[in-house]
């Protein structure tokens, strides 16, 4: 195995297991469902892995935490809507790093992205799929906080290993 598929292979079941266990820092949403930190960990994931392997560990880790956790209803849903949201934030930022946009900005606008499909998404499937009718409706405002927290311990995160002078091949547009 050469040392980038290696590098790449750790990395993917490193941010699997982090998705899983930031999704397992969770508070109960009233209606159904939680408020976690996993969006957090899957949006370095994005930014940081990139590609198909951020997809599948981000999208794994969460599914696998939904069905752990007692969500198991929830789980391919998870998988759908955290895979779009991990190959959302990967587009979003190469093209805006190829638009010249500051790395800071294209991160936070990535990170609003993929947080709006998600809200978006667990909407679409509580509604119409669970058909829970106003419990979906109602989760709406706890999943924009999650969205939020995801946003805010993404971003943070990032400036903290830019700081420490971790970087990815993503910084420089590849969508490996």
């Amino acid at each position: 195995m050469d040392r980038k598929r290696l590098r790449r292979t750790v990395l993917g079941a490193m941010f699997c297991a982090l998705v899983y266990a930031a999704t397992w820092i969770s508070v109960p949403a009233p209606a159904v469902g939680n408020v976690n930190l996993g969006d957090g960990v899957l949006l370095l994931c994005a930014w940081m892995l990139g590609g198909v392997w951020a997809v599948v560990a981000a999208a794994l880790g969460a599914a696998l935490a939904d069905l752990t956790m007692g969500y198991a209803v929830y789980a391919p849903a998870t998988f759908v809507i955290k895979a779009l949201m991990v190959l959302a934030a990967i587009l979003i930022v190469h093209v805006l790093v190829k638009l010249r946009v500051p790395k800071w900005l294209s991160r936070v606008l990535s990170a609003v992205g993929a947080e709006l499909l998600m809200i978006v998404g667990y909407f679409i499937y509580e509604a119409l799929i669970l058909q829970y009718g106003i419990a979906a409706a109602a989760n709406i405002p706890f999943n924009a906080i999650q969205g939020a927290v995801g946003v805010s311990v993404a971003c943070l995160c990032d400036a903290v290993l830019a700081r420490a002078g971790i970087s990815s091949e993503n910084d420089r547009g590849n969508l490996n």
